[in-house]
């Protein structure tokens, strides 16, 4: 019985200290998954432009998380307590997502503003980097609306969530 247990407990020990590197590197984003916990750590400023009026948004946390298949959803939480959520599909290994961009390609599929659907331009982009050197995602931001408002920005330290 002793025998049966302790290989039992040997076998989980090694089950779980194997581990692929799929399954801790995403293979289309080319950094390790991170935990919710670092999401406070992203730093930058988005800024909105209206008419003659800026408004400038201080990240106070941020993350990319997939939304299932090739979709993610990248969100800004910002210091003002507003929030901007982008949807992307990422489908190939550029970093680029032009809106509305072409199907076999990543595209901007959508954004929103305080839950606000934004009513995206074809000029509409965002760049999503990743950074090896500190797992995690550096973004680039222009979000056009027909409104003419400008959502112009840079966020980094962007974490990669499950």
């Amino acid at each position: 019985m002793k025998t049966i247990l302790l290989l039992l407990v040997s076998l989980s020990v090694i089950l779980g200290a194997c581990t692929t590197e799929d399954e801790m590197i995403s293979p289309l984003w080319g950094i390790d998954f991170s935990t919710e916990n670092v999401a406070g750590f992203a730093t930058g400023t988005v800024d909105r432009f209206e008419a003659e009026t800026k408004t400038t948004y201080i990240v106070k946390a941020a993350n990319l998380r997939c939304a299932g298949g090739n979709i993610y959803k990248l969100s800004y939480n910002f210091e003002s307590g507003d929030i901007m959520e982008i949807t992307l599909a990422k489908r190939t290994a550029e970093n680029n997502f032009p809106f509305p961009g072409n199907s076999g390609e990543n595209q901007l599929l959508s954004a929103t503003f305080n839950s606000e659907m934004l009513d995206l331009t074809h000029e509409s982009k965002i760049s999503v980097q990743p950074r090896e050197g500190e797992n995690k995602l550096a973004t680039v931001t222009r979000l056009q609306t027909l409104g003419h408002r400008l959502y112009d920005g840079a966020i980094g330290r962007v974490p990669l969530l499950k």
